[in-house]
């Protein structure tokens, strides 16, 4: 007889702790250069925004891609659910909102100048100061985030409780929940980000700005996900669970984002630049003048170009060595993006100073510790889903 080999236990959640530790230690330093010459809000309100940003979007993310998974019930959930609980757990979600709450006291004057102090005869943010006033802006942030734990709390929860009781109840709860959820979802981020980001030029506005950032969000959190379980993929637990249908799903998903991610970008450019209004064509001109062109010349080919072709490729999409490398890319791009959405508002050129990397190294150290601390809460792969009854071989010939 042979003998079966067991498949060795992946150390995920131990790895993320050893990489957390090392990127607040290294994001520590770098911070500290970056505050050599004394804690400056003005020159610190760019480094802290860029870095916040980019970790809260992947934060949000995650939560997107939760209520998605619920909503489907989709087999390609299943060893991705508990990274996606892990990102957008309560205590995650609770260090975004405090990352939030500096933006808006520590940095309030230099974000937020223009609508905290009007300029008389701005009639534009004149009009918005029922809605940009700051005690308001600071109520909507606590509602916000109140509400995006209560749904990453009531989702995860009920997930537990199927699998430790075996009742199937607790699955349609999260059916009836996440339906209206990521309705409700998409009207929060939208405030969200609006507020929080697009009110730094309150004389800008467009309307696909939280689908975009959504949709960014959603992006940067499934390209984060693929490459964690593609590659520990002949790893307990996920060993016999993850084959190339599976694979294919996760490309096919990471497809649809950046297909999605470039028409939203793409439309908004074309309308604000058609348009050819004083109040937004500011916003581009910034953007596509200068050093910066150079960067959204990267993300045409980085963001959109390069992962669109390559995950036309259903061979890559089955290639786990083809794959982790296209979805490291999507990732990188990710913060090469907000680089170029938020770095504007504040710096005429493209400069990078060591607070830049300090802090997004730092804010992602803290955000890995806790991410790794959530992945131990329950087992990686998700036991209460219908799918774990069938075994690989018999999923792939019925497609087939």
């Amino acid at each position: 007889m042979s003998e079966v080999v067991e498949a060795k236990p992946t150390k995920i959640p131990m790895s993320f702790m050893t990489v957390g530790g090392a990127m607040l230690i290294a994001g520590g330093a770098l911070a500290a250069m970056g505050l050599g010459g004394g804690f400056n809000v003005e020159t610190l309100a760019s480094s802290f925004m860029f870095a916040a940003t980019f970790w809260i979007m992947l934060t949000i993310g995650c939560l997107g891609l939760m209520l998605l998974f619920h909503i489907t019930r989709g087999r390609w959930g299943t060893p991705l659910l508990r990274i996606f609980e892990a990102g957008a757990s309560w205590i995650n979600l609770l260090f975004c909102f405090g990352l939030v709450m500096v933006a808006s006291t520590v940095f309030k004057e230099p974000l937020y100048h223009v609508w905290l102090h009007p300029a008389e005869g701005d009639m534009l943010v004149l009009n918005k100061k029922e809605y940009l006033n700051y005690n308001f802006f600071m109520v909507r942030q606590v509602i916000y985030f109140a509400l995006f734990i209560g749904m990453s709390l009531l989702l995860s929860t009920w997930t537990v409780k199927e699998e430790k009781t075996g009742n199937k109840s607790w699955s349609d709860k999260r059916n009836n929940l996440a339906a209206p959820g990521m309705v409700l979802f998409f009207l929060l981020f939208t405030f969200f980000i609006t507020d929080f980001l697009m009110s730094v030029d309150p004389h800008w506005y467009s309307t696909v700005w939280g689908f975009l950032f959504a949709i960014g969000g959603a992006l940067t959190a499934m390209a984060f996900a693929t490459m964690i379980v593609v590659s520990q993929k002949d790893k307990s637990p996920y060993a016999g669970k993850i084959d190339n249908l599976m694979t294919k799903d996760f490309g096919n998903l990471l497809l649809m984002l950046t297909m999605l991610w470039a028409y939203l970008s793409f439309s908004q450019l074309l309308i604000i630049w058609s348009g050819n209004l004083k109040e937004f064509i500011p916003y581009y001109l910034k953007r596509l003048v200068g050093n910066f062109s150079l960067i959204g010349g990267s993300l045409v080919i980085g963001q959109f170009f390069g992962p669109f072709l390559l995950l036309l490729s259903p061979r890559l999409k089955r290639t786990s060595w083809l794959l982790i490398p296209t979805a490291m890319i999507i990732l990188m791009m990710r913060v090469v993006d907000m680089y170029w959405l938020v770095m504007p508002y504040f710096r005429e050129n493209v400069t990078f100073a060591p607070a830049d990397f300090g802090f997004l190294l730092l804010f992602g150290g803290i955000w890995m510790l806790i991410f790794s601390v959530g992945l131990r809460r329950a087992p990686l792969v998700v036991l209460a889903h219908p799918y774990q009854a069938h075994g690989s071989t018999e999923l792939e010939e019925a497609h087939v």
